[in-house]
Formats: structure tokens, sequence, C-alpha cells
């Protein structure tokens, strides 16, 4: 490695510090002088190390970057330290001052018809009262002893379909789950909404989404 590489490298090392040292907060850039840098990195400027120095370079441009918008913020901190004490040299009065750092703190809790001892019985009781573990028990499945619906013969089917359409016509319009408020059990309420589903398929029954509505075509 050629002397320029070997500075390159040492350069690389300094940008790479420097970043880490600020995401530590060991230093801040403003105190980190960055024109010894610059100057290094022209000066170890050559062909054979183009291609790395521009990556340094950017890096340090990156560094350049984070100084100036620190410099900034605390440019603005200055200036508003200096309108803070022209204001104070106003001799501002005291009803002016107190609206100044009105919200800069909150009212403490008080109620005065509660005692602390009262507090600390209700929150005992209340914790007692909350259970302190919860049992999670898995559902029993149903036994079925007939064949599912979508297993009957087609005529079957269509046949049971329509003698549940006649049914429920009477009751349309309704709300969707006013048709099996009246079915005594779940297999039924599963079965008479397959027979919905094929309804709504065939046009014989319309459904209004907006209003939940069921309907007769």
């Amino acid at each position: 490695m050629d002397s320029n590489n070997t500075l390159m490298e040492e350069i690389r090392k300094k940008v790479e510090k420097a970043h880490q040292d600020v995401l530590d907060g060991k230093i801040t850039l403003l105190e980190f002088q960055l024109v010894p840098l610059f100057d290094e990195l022209k000066n170890s400027l050559s062909v054979s190390t183009l291609d790395e120095s521009s990556k340094i370079y950017i890096d340090a441009c990156k560094l350049l970057d984070q100084k100036f918008k620190e410099l900034k913020t605390l440019l603005t901190s200055l200036d508003e330290e200096r309108h803070f004490a022209e204001y104070l040299k106003s001799q501002p009065g005291e009803r002016e001052i107190a609206e100044l750092f009105e919200g800069c703190w909150l009212q403490p809790f008080n109620l005065a018809l509660l005692s602390y001892r009262f507090l600390e019985e209700s929150k005992t009781k209340l914790i007692q009262t909350i259970p302190t573990s919860y049992v999670i028990q898995h559902l029993k499945k149903e036994q079925i002893n007939e064949d599912f619906i979508l297993k009957l013969p087609k005529h079957k089917f269509t046949e049971k379909m329509m003698k549940f359409y006649d049914e429920i016509k009477n009751k349309l319009p309704c709300k969707f789950h006013e048709v099996f408020e009246d079915i005594p059990t779940q297999i039924k309420i599963y079965e008479s909404f397959v027979y919905v589903l094929h309804l709504l398929q065939t046009k014989k029954l319309q459904y209004q989404p907006e209003t939940d509505t069921l309907y007769i075509s």
C-alpha cells in the first residue's frame, strides 16, 4: 500500500470516529475541526485513491451538514436568550410574568371530601374483587347425528329450501338476523343460512347492506 493509500485509510478512520463520537454524545460537531480533515483529504488525493476519497468526501460532507444544523440551533437559542433578556430589562409587571408562565405546570389533583385512608381502603377492596386468574375452556364440538345439508340429493335440497322460503316470506322485508330468530337449534340455523345464501344466488331474495335488510325480489 503506497503512502497516499495509507493516509486515505487514516482519514477514513478519523471520519468514522467523528461520526461515532457524535452518536455516543462524546463530542458535538461545534467542537470538532473539519477544516484540517478536508485539507488532509485534498492533499492525499490521487488517481489511485480517487474512488476511496470520493466515499470519504461524502461522509465528511455529512458531518459538515450536521455541523451547520447544530450551529443554526445554537444561533436560534442565543437569539431566544437575547429576546428574553431584553424582555426582562423592560421590567414587566408580576401579572405579565405570571401570564408568561401560564400552562407550564399542572394543577395537583385535590379532592377535599375524600381522605387518603378512604382511597387506600377503596383500592384494597377493588383489588380483592378482581379475579387473579382466568380459566380458558375449549368449546365442546357438537355431535351431529344427521347428514350435513350439503350432502343431500339436489332435488331434496331444493324442496327443503323452497319450504324454508315459504316459511319466511311473510316476515320479509326484515333484518337479516330476524330470519333466524325462531329457529331452535344451532344446526338448523346453519341449514337455514345455507338456504338464504342459495336464495340470494338465485335472486329469489335480495339483500341491502346499508340497512341490513332481506326482502323478496
